[in-house]
């Protein structure tokens, strides 16, 4: 249940860890807030009462989850909510739907519309390059910048950057601005928002709304300015190469079993080969070679295998681009044709 992940513990506010159901006809609104950040969900069914009340969302939804019943009757009680199915019934304690924070009105500043679809694949591309550290709370989000003509989306832990640009289908905005979403409301967006309509993003007093037909999420941005991450992206390369994805894929996994502490992996990319290498005192040693086009000067360069699997992972097509600038400057990982995505990965320096 998507309202479960919006919930919270709070020792003076146990409420948060409900969810408020509120019945008008054959509607249904489910929400549920940590103060935070806040979900409604609007579900269609047959009925005609008002009605209104809070249960608590881990044992509805573990209780729902349980039926395999195609139809579900809920029905508010006194303040407690009957679960009845053919089989099944049930009765979820409840507490006064009074007592539950009302979700806040967004006092708009700027505003944005986009399909699903994309906006999914904005957050998803540049998420593991989210930092987890909590001394630069400006790192630990998404960064969204609006323009008129595109939207970019950008996460960096300075080990690593991605941005994924994504083009508007219509008409964009008349103005730039830009926001930053905390990693977890970044990844629900995912989830919550599926389907292939389309969501119009609202933001304001350090708030964002995306709203879809039956999906309302309310968060907290995240104050402070990101970095001005573009001038690190390089332009031109000293040596650049096409590889195949899944050839690449398959040497690193292989590789990363023989990592060292500092999980490094080293490519020598040189006679149109990439030749990687990976060795520990405790395991043993690994070596292996796979073809490739290559333009420049011959490198060997080392990386964290975790992150230069990430980069590898996040690119779509079968074939991808590696551009080096020497064994300390940044490496870009891109599609061979689809340039909307790039990824931007710091080499280890070894000695």
């Amino acid at each position: 249940m998507a309202a479960e992940r919006f919930s919270g513990k709070h020792a003076t506010l146990p409420i948060l860890a409900n969810i408020l159901l509120e019945q008008e006809g054959a509607l249904l609104r489910v929400t549920a807030t940590n103060l935070e950040s806040a979900i409604q969900i609007t579900v269609p069914g047959a009925g005609s009462q008002t009605e209104r009340l809070t249960v608590p969302v881990k044992i509805a939804s573990s209780l729902i989850q349980s039926m395999n019943d195609e139809n579900v009757e809920l029905q508010g009680k006194q303040g407690n909510l009957h679960i009845k199915t053919s089989t099944r019934e049930s009765r979820i304690n409840g507490m006064p739907a009074d007592d539950f924070p009302l979700m806040p009105k967004i006092k708009k500043t700027s505003a944005f519309s986009v399909s699903a679809p994309n906006i999914r694949a904005g957050f998803e591309r540049v998420l593991p390059a989210c930092s987890t550290s909590e001394f630069r709370p400006e790192l630990g989000g998404v960064y969204v910048q609006v323009t008129p003509h595109a939207l970019y989306f950008a996460a960096t832990d300075t080990f690593r950057l991605a941005e994924k640009t994504i083009l508007y289908e219509k008409k964009g905005v008349d103005e730039s601005f830009s926001f930053i979403l905390p990693f977890r409301i970044a990844q629900e967006m995912g989830r919550v928002l599926d389907g292939d309509g389309g969501v119009r993003v609202t933001i304001g007093d350090n708030q964002a709304l995306f709203e879809m037909e039956d999906v309302h999420v309310l968060a907290r941005t995240i104050e402070g300015a990101f970095p001005e991450y573009r001038a690190i992206i390089p332009k031109q390369f000293e040596t650049s190469c096409f590889v195949k994805k899944n050839e690449l894929t398959a040497g690193i996994k292989a590789s990363s079993i023989f990592a060292s502490k500092l999980q490094d992996v080293s490519l020598s990319i040189q006679d149109k080969k990439i030749h990687l290498n990976a060795a520990n005192q405790e395991v043993g040693e690994h070596k292996s070679m796979l073809g490739c086009s290559l333009t420049g000067k011959d490198v060997s360069v080392s990386f964290n295998y975790r992150y230069l699997f990430d980069g590898i992972q996040l690119v779509d097509e079968e074939e991808l681009f590696m551009g080096f600038n020497g064994e300390n400057g940044p490496c870009l990982i891109r599609n061979k044709e689809d340039v909307s995505f790039l990824y931007v990965l710091m080499p280890i320096r070894l000695g």
